[in-house]
């Protein structure tokens, strides 16, 4: 049987669906966060390097813990992002999505017909490897799995607005690093040029009825987010976690032994 997405399901059912995030080959990362309560891992292939078998490890990890998997791509080349749904990500985040042809294209190669231009395997961990696939498999897949866009750039935010009406996308995923540094600005919510840009992506979400989010680094941005309508809420990652508690570590170790 397809596996119901967990956080499709949250915001189906009107509520935030939680996220953390890693960009490491850090296994243990699907259990941890599945038994703290989150719904999906969004796992970053952008900026780190992962080979094929690693991903697909870490993927077959997910199911096993029963968290979704967030997979973002090194590359929109059609064929792997096929490999990667069907090796079990539950939804792509892309990133850079400047127009609303990109997204179009993007949701031909995510989303089977008729929304799509997916092509049909069927044999690998997403259909039970044939033996368990579903008779509505195609329907199911593209029911259940999300495809986020992320809105990066000026011209991003001027094109949000149809981008958001393409069908086929699910999320929209604000990138507060890259939009601040083409905004000119640091990375804080609290900047005036991300904080509009944040209204703007708010504004025409509610009026598309489109879901959408963005990664905060404090709980007051995530209930920042959230008060202005915010779905989709990543906040916690592998990286900032060990440095936050090695800093501590550090800190404490350099006390006892009087080096600071």
């Amino acid at each position: 049987m397809f596996r119901r997405s967990k956080l499709l399901a949250r915001i189906r059912e009107g509520k935030v669906a939680r996220l953390c995030a890693t960009g490491s080959f850090t296994t243990y990362m699907p259990a941890i966060a599945a038994h703290l309560g989150y719904d999906a891992v969004w796992v970053d292939a952008e900026h780190r390097a992962w080979n094929p078998n690693e991903a697909r490890e870490m993927l077959l990890r997910h199911h096993l813990a029963d968290i979704d998997c967030v997979f973002r791509p090194p590359t929109t080349e059609r064929a792997t992002l096929s490999r990667l749904l069907e090796d079990g990500a539950t939804g792509l985040m892309i990133p850079m999505v400047n127009t609303v042809e990109q997204a179009q294209h993007l949701a031909l190669c995510v989303k089977f017909p008729p929304l799509g231009e997916r092509g049909l395997d069927g044999t690998a961990l997403d259909a039970g490897f044939w033996v368990g696939k579903d008779a509505d498999y195609t329907q199911r897949a593209n029911r259940e799995t999300a495809l986020v866009a992320q809105i990066e750039t000026p011209i991003a935010l001027e094109n949000m607005a149809d981008i958001a009406e393409v069908e086929g996308v699910d999320i929209l995923f604000m990138g507060p690093g890259d939009l601040s540094l083409r905004l000119g600005c640091p990375p804080s919510l609290a900047e005036p040029p991300l904080r509009t840009a944040l209204e703007k992506l708010a504004g025409v979400c509610a009026e598309k009825g489109k879901p959408w989010g963005c990664p905060v680094g404090s709980i007051e941005d995530a209930r920042l987010i959230i008060d202005m309508g915010a779905k989709f809420v990543v906040y916690g990652s592998e990286f900032f976690s060990v440095r936050k508690q090695l800093g501590i570590c550090a800190s404490e170790l350099n006390q006892l032994l009087g080096d600071e």
